[in-house]
Order: C-alpha cells, then structure tokens, then sequence
C-alpha cells in the first residue's frame, strides 16, 4: 500500500519532534519582549496614567475539540485537543502619542493529538490540529498611514492573506488556508505557525492591494531566520454591492523559495496563485453568504496541484439564537500519483451559542478518498469554545 501524503501541518510536527539541541536563538526574542517592556513602562512614566490604561487591550480564545472516526480512513478511533490563545495590544494614539500605531503579541498553547492519524485525509478534518506545545505566536508592529497600513514582525501571513469570512467557521483546513500552499509548502507562515516578515497594504475606492515577504521556514522562525530561504505574498482584494448583498472578490499568488538542503521538508522552489469570491445577502431576516474557492500550483514538483472549495453559510435563522449558524460547504483536492486522482470533503456544521461567549458546534465530515488510497471515511466533531476580550 502506498503512503498517504502528510498534510503541511503534520510534516512539521515530524520535524519538531526530532530530537535536536537546544536553540540559542530563542533568547534574542525573550530580550526583545523585554525590551519593548521597559520601553513602555519608561515611557509611561511621562504620559497620563488613565490615556496609558486605555491603550491596552486583551483578548483570550479557548476551545475543546473531539473528533472521532467512526469508519473508514486508516482505522476508526477518536481523540481529543485544547487550544489557547491570549495577547495583547496596545494602541499609541489611546496613549497620547501618535497616531495609527499598534503593537500586538499573541502566545499559543496546544494540546493535541492529530485526527489525520485515524482519517489518513490529506486536507485535515480540524483546523486547530498542531503540535503539542506554547510558544510565543505573534509579536509585531502595525502603522496605519492615511489609506496605507505597514506591519513588521512575528507575523502569521495567513491572517491577511488567502483568507475567506464567509468560510471561516468551517472546521477543515482547506477553507482557511488553500491546500496548494499548505500542502506543497509545509513551512508556509499559517497556524499553528508564524514567521519573521514584513507586509503592507493600501486601500481605495473598494480596491485593496497587499504584499508581504516572510521567511521561508515558520516551523523555527528564530533559527537562523534569513538563511532559510523566503516566501512572497501579493493579492488583489474587490468589494463592492451588487443585487442587495455585498460581494467580495480575492486574487492572489505566491512564490515560495528555498535552499536546496531545506527543500525536502520546508518545500519546494514553487509558486502558485489563488482566488476566493464571497457574496453576502439578507433575507427574510436571515443572513446568508455563498463562497468559492480555488487554488492552483500546477508546478510538476508539488503532489497538490488543483484546489476547488465552495459552501453556503446560514445565519440569525431563528430569534431564540441570534448569533447561531449552520454551513454545508465541499472541499476537493487533485493529488499526483494516487490511485485515486482527488480527495472530496463534504463538511456541515452548526454553531450555537449556550450562554454569552461560549459555543457549542458540532460538525460532520465525510471525506472521500482519504490521502487518494484509503476508503470514505464519516468524521465527527464537536468543539466547545470561548472567546473574551
């Protein structure tokens, strides 16, 4: 029997378990957060102490997961994951100081065991599966200037690039984040993984146009950042009203490079573009919004060359949950050299508020052609999660 691909996410878990010596570069970020600490609180000394109070923000996610295979796939068998997440910001202009400036840091803490080990899928069923682990996620700096806006830091770029809101409740990864890079690309800069890059954006008329490069390996972003090669981001964003609704239309490419040591697991010399289009509309007092999705890195070197996704989102269905959702949405990814020439997920989920700030969402996947070589498999999910701020 043939091996399954292993998605982007589980190529790096591989690696960060390798045993391997301590990384020495760890202590220059420790030395930075410092630094930015003693900055600030120097500087607060001058400022008025209630401006300084409300320059800070915080937000705090958790969320519990379970997914069980209930047939086919690699063999039926069910496991559980945590994650959290909590920053915070701080804003300059709510401090007295300039305008348009904001500095952001994020940590991240896992507890995991991957689904993929029992559905053998390609695409990944949960989009919250990553390492067992906390680590420091983001720590970067944003300055709006008029239309414009500059971020430079511990970024993940797949916050702002290849990123779909319509899809965005969905549990498998393929809506958040294309395969066709994160397949082909296992270190490209998406969670549980962020990268040291830099990025801006300018924005008129409806139009946004944005660019980024990012270090090519997010797996270790502190070791030995500018010598492991890069990865580049460019995308084209369109909104605008049409027939009642609002639509919004994405495209994108990338361009991934990469020494020639580093290729087999970082991935490839490659590049390759994508496209998202949403529509949003209200109806008899409901809130829909369509999506479609595609992604393409046709490139011989890359085992997922073709992507297609699409769904529909239903929201504020009912008065008694005013925030509850439901979504159907399908996934397909072309594979080289499988038996079976595409991976199919069918997903349906519903989100339902239980008391302020926490949900409850089960979700159903079916995946046809796990990995290209294994049986269809039924996957269950359910996730409770909370989100303060």
């Amino acid at each position: 029997m043939m091996p399954p691909f292993r998605n982007g996410r589980n190529v790096c878990l591989a690696l960060l378990l390798k045993p391997r010596p301590l990384c020495r570069t760890r202590r220059p970020v420790w030395l930075l957060c410092l630094g930015i600490c003693a900055l600030t609180c120097q500087t607060a000394s001058t400022a008025d102490a209630t401006s300084f109070s409300n320059a800070f923000s915080w937000n705090l996610y958790l969320s519990l997961d379970g997914a069980d295979n209930f047939s086919g796939g690699v063999a039926p068998g069910a496991v559980g994951n945590a994650t959290g997440k909590a920053g915070f910001a701080f804003n300059t202009a709510r401090a007295g100081w300039w305008p348009g400036g904001r500095l952001v840091t994020e940590f991240l803490a896992i507890q995991n065991s991957s689904p993929e080990n029992y559905v053998g899928d390609v695409q990944g069923v949960n989009n919250l599966t990553g390492l067992s682990r906390g680590a420091l996620y983001k720590l970067y700096y944003r300055q709006n200037i008029g239309n414009a806006t500059l971020r430079a830091g511990l970024i993940s770029a797949n916050d702002y690039f290849d990123t779909s809101g319509v899809a965005s409740q969905f549990l498998n990864v393929s809506y958040g984040f294309t395969p066709t890079i994160g397949v082909n690309v296992p270190a490209a800069s998406s969670y549980p993984f962020s990268s040291l890059g830099v990025m801006g954006s300018y924005g008129a008329d409806g139009w946004t146009a944005m660019g980024g490069v990012f270090e090519g390996d997010a797996i270790h972003p502190l070791r030995n950042p500018y010598e492991r090669g890069d990865m580049i981001f460019l995308e084209a964003d369109r909104s605008g009203s049409l027939d009642g609704g609002r639509y919004t239309l994405k495209v994108g490419a990338w361009q991934n490079s990469q020494l020639p040591q580093y290729q087999s697991a970082l991935g490839n010399d490659t590049s390759g573009l994508y496209s998202i289009g949403e529509y949003r509309w209200k109806q008899a007092g409901m809130t829909w919004g369509g999506f479609l999705e595609l992604g393409a890195a046709p490139n011989p070197v890359n085992a997922l060359p073709w992507y297609l996704g699409a769904g529909l989102r239903l929201r504020h269905f009912w008065l008694a949950g005013p925030g509850d959702s439901l979504g159907i949405g399908m996934t397909r990814a072309w594979l080289r050299g499988r038996p079976h020439t595409a991976e199919t997920d069918v997903e349906c989920y519903c989100s339902a508020k239980i008391i302020s700030h926490l949900y409850l969402q089960p979700d159903l996947q079916y995946v046809i052609h796990p990995s290209g070589i294994y049986p269809n498999a039924l996957v269950g999910l359910l996730r409770l999660h909370m989100r303060l701020s």
